[in-house]
């Protein structure tokens, strides 16, 4: 399963890259999942009074519940991606696109909004593309840099150049 990172600081266009990357790769029949890291401390809102979580508190080490294609769990103690990213293995998940979680050292698309968020380049690694709206060209980079309008460009390079691969070697 090939997992692919998107980061970069809040409102750099995140959820929109990722949700094109998986329409993109969906429609050319990768089986995709996708995990999005709650940057905002704590809980996503609206789970702490549920039945399941009554049942967390209560001692269960995971508690879940399901209903119409959803199925929602909590674990006693905070998640390891490790884990969450053997749950999409074990679904038979193909491609993971991977919303923040900067830390991680999964193959990362990082964008760029304003030269304040340059530095971003410097605290993650790697790095295998980046997407710009300020003009980066020249700059001596290793990976690939697409502006923000060509993203379609992007998503065809992903596929060739990792997603495809991925999916011949299994």
């Amino acid at each position: 399963m090939e997992v692919i990172q998107v980061v970069g600081y809040k409102n750099s266009g995140k959820t929109t890259l990722s949700t094109k990357l998986i329409d993109f790769l969906t429609a050319k029949g990768i089986r995709v999942g996708s995990l999005k890291h709650h940057g905002h401390g704590g809980q996503p809102i609206g789970i702490e009074s549920t039945d399941s979580e009554k049942h967390r508190r209560a001692g269960s080490v995971i508690a879940g519940v399901e209903g119409g294609g959803v199925l929602q769990l909590s674990n006693r103690n905070e998640w390891d991606v490790e884990q969450v990213v053997d749950l999409y293995r074990y679904f038979g998940v193909e491609c993971l696109v991977v919303e923040g979680y900067k830390s991680y050292s999964y193959k990362k698309i990082v964008l760029i909004r304003h030269t304040d968020d340059l530095h971003v380049l410097d605290q993650v690694d790697n790095i295998i593309a980046v997407v710009s709206t300020i003009p980066l060209s020249g700059s001596g980079f290793s990976f690939p840099i697409y502006n923000r309008e060509k993203v379609d460009e992007l998503m065809e390079w992903i596929y060739l150049e990792w997603v495809s691969l991925a999916r011949e070697e299994c």
